[in-house]
C-alpha cells in the first residue's frame, strides 16, 4: 500500500511544480510544527536506553491537520520521503542488530513507533504521521549510534579480556558485541580466538613446565603448537628461534661426535651417515671438512689394507699377475712407500719373465735359432733367481730349459727314395739319389724336395718332432709330366 502511495506521490511531484510558491509557504508552516515536535522528543545529551524509552513513549503533542490541499499534498510527500529514508536506510541497519536480545523494551518501542507511523498515514492523518515518522527516525538513529558505541565498547572489553586470557569475561563481551554486529568479521575472528583461550592457557603452562625441566624439544613442540593458534606472539616466535638454534647446535655436535666415533671404529658407512646429518644442519661449518678429511684417510687406509691382504694372498697362491694388480692399487694409496714399490717391482719382474717364457714355449722350434736360444737362456737364468718366490715360474723355466735342449738335439732322419729321385732339403743341403739314407736334423719344420727328369717335382713338408731319436720320410717323384 505504501509503495503504491510512493508511486503516486512521484507523479504528483510534477503537478506541485506549478504551485511552488504555495507549497513553499505550506512547508514553512509544516516545518514550524515539526520543529516544535522535535523539541519535545530531542535528547538533551546521550541518555541511556531507559531515558530513550521514556522520551519515545511520551504522548505526542496534538497536531492540527492542514485543510489546504496543497499543504496536505506537501505534508503527505514529506512523510513519504521520511518513511522511504527509514525503510531503505535505517531499518536495514536496525535489522542487523539483535535488539530483542539487547533491549526488549527498545525493540517494542521501535515496533510500536513504526506501527503508529504507518497507521496514522493510512488514516490520512498526515501531520500526525509525519510527526510519528520523525520520532521513529530519531529513535532509529539514536539506536544505531548507541549500538555502535556499545559494539566498540564490547569489542574493547573482549580484546582486553582475551589479552588477559580471561575466558568468561571475554566470552560475555564478545557475545554482547555480536548482538550489535553479528556480521562483523573482526568480532567473528575475535570470538574464534576467544574460544582458544582454554587451550592457550593450557599450552602456556605446559611450555613453562617444559622450560623449567630444561626439555627444549618438548618446549619447542608446544610453542609451535601455540603459534598455530596465536601466530602473532612475537615473544614466542623469538623463543622458538632460540630453541631451534640450540637444538640444531646440539644435533650438529652429536652428529660430528658420532662421525668421529664411527671413524675410530672403522665404520665407514655409519660415519658417512653421521656426516650427512651434520651437513644438512650446517652445510658450511668447518667441522664438516675436518670429518671429511678424516673419513677420506680412513677409506684410503682400508683400501690400502684390502689391497695388501689381497696381494699377499695372491703371492701365496703363486698368482703374481693378481699380486701385481693389487700392489699397484695399494701404491696409489701410499705412493711414497718404498717397501711397497720394491714389492711391486718384484711382482712385475716375475710376471714379465713368466710371460716371456710362455711365449717361447708356445713356439718351441724357434729355440733352434741361436738368437732366440740366447734370449731363452737369459730368461731361464732370470727365472731361477725367483724360483723361491714363484714355483710356477721355476717350473716354466725348467720346461723351457728342457725344450731348448730338445730343440737343439739332432734327430736321425731316415730318407727313403727310389734311387732315381734326387732328394734335397731346402735351406739345409742335398741328400742325393738314394734308396735309403740317414741324416741328422734338429727338430723343426723342413721342406724335402724330390726331382726326376720327365717327372713332376715333389715337395714334402715335414715336422721333425721333439724328443724323438729317429724319424722317417719318403720322397719319390713318381708323377710323369
Amino acid at each position: 500500500m505504501i509503495n503504491e502511495e510512493i508511486r503516486r506521490a512521484k507523479q504528483a511531484k510534477q503537478q506541485r511544480l506549478l504551485i511552488g510558491v504555495i507549497i513553499v509557504l505550506s512547508l514553512i508552516l509544516v516545518t514550524g510544527l515539526v520543529l516544535f515536535s522535535l523539541n519535545n522528543v530531542r535528547f538533551n545529551s546521550t541518555p541511556s536506553t531507559e531515558e530513550t524509552l521514556s522520551d519515545t513513549q511520551t504522548a505526542p503533542q496534538k497536531v492540527e491537520e492542514p485543510k489546504n490541499e496543497e499543504d496536505i499534498a506537501a505534508l503527505r510527500q514529506a512523510y513519504l520521503d521520511a518513511f522511504s529514508f527509514y525503510e531503505n536506510t535505517l531499518k536495514p541497519q536496525l535489522e542487523k542488530i539483535d535488539i530483542d536480545s539487547w533491549d526488549k523494551t527498545l525493540a517494542e518501542t521501535i515496533k510500536n513507533q513504526e506501527k503508529t507511523a504507518v497507521d496514522t498515514f493510512g488514516t490520512g492523518q498526515y501531520a500526525k504521521a509525519k510527526q510519528a515518522i520523525d520520532t521513529l527516525t530519531q529513535t532509529a538513529e539514536k539506536t544505531l549510534a548507541d549500538s555502535e558505541a556499545a559494539f566498540e565498547k564490547a569489542m574493547q572489553e573482549a580484546q582486553k579480556a582475551y589479552d588477559n586470557y580471561d575466558y568468561q569475561t571475554a566470552r560475555l563481551a564478545i557475545d554482547n558485541a555480536l548482538i550489535h554486529k553479528a556480521d562483523s568479521a573482526d568480532a567473528q575472528a575475535l570470538a574464534k580466538k576467544i574460544e582458544n583461550i582454554p587451550q592457550i592457557v593450557e599450552l602456556n603452562e605446559a611450555i613453562r613446565v617444559a622450560k623449567n625441566e630444561n626439555n627444549p624439544n618438548k618446549e619447542l613442540s608446544l610453542i609451535e603448537e601455540l603459534l598455530k593458534i596465536e601466530p602473532d606472539r612475537e615473544e614466542m616466535k623469538q623463543r622458538a628461534q632460540v630453541l631451534r638454534t640450540q637444538l640444531a647446535e646440539s644435533r650438529f655436535n652429536q652428529a660430528i661426535s658420532q662421525a668421529y666415533q664411527a671413524i675410530e671404529q672403522q665404520q665407514v658407512e655409519k660415519a658417512r651417515q653421521a656426516l650427512s646429518q651434520a651437513e644438512k644442519i650446517y652445510p658450511s661449518r668447518p667441522e664438516n671438512k675436518e670429518v671429511k678429511a678424516a673419513l677420506a684417510q680412513l677409506e684410503s687406509q682400508l683400501r690400502f689394507n684390502q689391497h695388501i691382504v689381497a696381494a699377499e694372498k695372491a703371492k701365496q697362491a703363486d698368482n703374481w699377475e693378481t699380486a701385481k694388480q693389487e700392489l699397484s692399487a695399494a701404491l696409489k694409496e701410499r705412493p711414497a712407500n718404498k717397501d711397497l714399490i720394491d714389492r711391486l717391482n718384484q711382482a712385475k719382474r716375475i710376471v714379465e719373465i713368466d710371460q716371456n717364457i710362455q711365449g717361447l714355449l708356445q713356439n718351441p722350434y724357434r729355440l733352434s735359432n741361436p738368437a732366440v736360444k740366447a734370449t731363452a737362456d737369459i730368461n731361464v737364468i732370470q727365472a731361477e733367481s725367483f724360483a723361491a718366490q714363484s714355483p710356477s715360474l721355476a717350473k716354466a723355466a725348467q720346461q723351457l730349459k728342457s725344450t731348448i735342449n730338445a730343440v737343439n738335439t739332432p734327430v736321425n732322419v731316415n730318407v727313403i727314395s727310389d734311387g732315381k729321385t734326387f732328394v734335397s732339403v731346402r735351406g739345409v743341403g742335398k741328400v742325393g739319389e738314394t734308396t735309403g739314407k740317414t741324416i741328422q736334423l734338429k727338430p723343426g719344420t723342413y721342406s724335402f724336395e724330390g726331382k726326376r727328369e720327365g717327372y713332376r717335382s715333389k715337395l714334402i713338408e715335414v715336422q721333425i718332432p721333439l724328443n724323438r731319436s729317429d724319424y722317417q720320410v719318403t720322397v719319390i717323384a713318381d708323377e710323369r709330366i
